[in-house]
């Protein structure tokens, strides 16, 4: 059923873009009383709508992984990056300045480490780690 799957953002008033999954499945280095005490169980963050939204991402992710990998992924998600980046950001990308309106996607719209944020707001598309090597 195509209702079953879809990729779509969420625009925290607080963090910007997110690409949200289900942080049960998801949330890394998360201890145990963390996912006790985690913000996100609040109920602002637990309508019907939040949940079915983060579930559908999770299996369309799953679903473009097992079909495409990685790439197949990458190139869907990038598809919805380019709806949300700011209307200066390639003008930004070729100058090396900030765009007027900073921004990030994370992958969570709640509760994850700073340092997890996946895009910043310069050209490179990087994934940065708090994990120790």
């Amino acid at each position: 059923m195509a209702g079953d799957y879809g990729l779509e953002l969420t625009n925290n008033s607080k963090v910007s873009w997110a690409f949200s999954l289900p942080r049960s499945k998801t949330c890394v280095m998360a201890t145990d009383v963390c996912k006790r005490l985690c913000y996100g169980k609040s109920i602002r963050y637990q309508s019907e709508a939040q949940k079915a939204k983060r579930e559908r991402n999770f299996r369309t992710a799953e679903l473009l992984l097992e079909k495409g990998g990685a790439e197949l992924l990458a190139q869907n998600l990038v598809s919805i990056i380019d709806q949300v980046r700011p209307a200066d950001w390639l003008a930004a990308t070729i100058t090396g300045e900030p765009t007027a309106t900073p921004w990030t996607l994370r992958i969570h719209d709640v509760g994850d480490y700073p340092e997890l944020r996946t895009i910043p707001s310069g050209n490179e598309c990087q994934v940065t780690s708090a994990v120790p090597q």
